[in-house]
């Protein structure tokens, strides 16, 4: 039955009209304000989400009311930490995946520049689609490894926050992000209640990509009895030119 009504949701059968109740709720209780349109779209997302899951493998979570939860609200909990970015500042979405949290953030803030950054073909060709069906023209998709774009004029330190979710341990994804963002910018990172253990082996790594001062932030009132966590790093110091290394290194042999 969940398999056939998330089938159903992909395929239309749900409307805007049909955002289940609990999402605007959980949203007031988050202090998120978003207008029907905004909601459209996120509807929109979710659905076609679901429906190139099941093609292409891009979230675990297969089910609509699970999937509101677990993958736009819980992305939607990063606002907060976007209040201080004026209008045109750029994000980057670092291991960007089916578009999590880029692709919510980027409909939730309109005035934003979200780039999307997947190593991965087939899920770069569906953040496209993504992009050019919605559609959010502030929305640019980069096919390539952190390790390479890290080291590309381009975009080193180049982003006023780099966002990620899901992308390994926090040592290795300091060292994916950090060199992404200018001085003065900030990493916002979705954890679990692992964090902790991680950031005891993390010290290093922050030192040496020029990490500075670091908060851990609930991303849900208790009473939602959920353990999310956003891990805020700021970008104190430059990040030394042989940062990151080459693609595999900050995974096989972490700072």
């Amino acid at each position: 039955l969940a398999k056939r009504s998330a089938w159903l949701y992909a395929r239309g059968a749900m409307t805007h009209w049909d955002v289940p109740p609990f999402v605007r709720e959980d949203l007031r209780q988050l202090q998120i304000e978003l207008d029907d349109d905004r909601l459209t779209q996120l509807a929109r997302y979710l659905a076609m989400l679901l429906e190139a899951n099941q093609r292409t493998n891009l979230t675990a979570v297969r089910e609509p009311e699970a999937a509101w939860r677990r993958l736009i609200i819980d992305s939607l909990t990063l606002l907060p930490g976007l209040e201080p970015l004026d209008a045109g500042a750029r994000l980057i979405d670092v291991g960007s995946g089916g578009g999590l949290p880029g692709v919510p953030v980027a409909i939730a803030r309109p005035d934003l520049h979200v780039t999307l950054l997947e190593a991965t073909g087939k899920k770069a060709r569906f953040l496209e689609s993504c992009a050019h069906e919605l559609p959010l023209p502030n929305v640019a998709v980069l096919h390539d490894r952190a390790e390479v774009v890290g080291q590309n004029p381009r975009h080193r330190q180049k982003y006023d926050l780099a966002m990620c979710r899901a992308i390994g341990p926090m040592s290795e994804l300091l060292e994916y992000t950090l060199p992404l963002v200018k001085v003065g910018g900030r990493v916002l990172a979705m954890k679990g209640p692992k964090v902790e253990q991680e950031l005891a082996h993390a010290g290093d790594a922050l030192a040496k990509l020029g990490g500075g001062d670091l908060q851990v932030i609930e991303a849900y009132p208790p009473s939602f009895g959920l353990d999310l966590v956003i891990v805020s790093i700021l970008k104190e110091h430059p990040t030394p030119k042989k940062y990151p290394r080459r693609p595999g290194e900050p995974r096989h042999d972490p700072l």
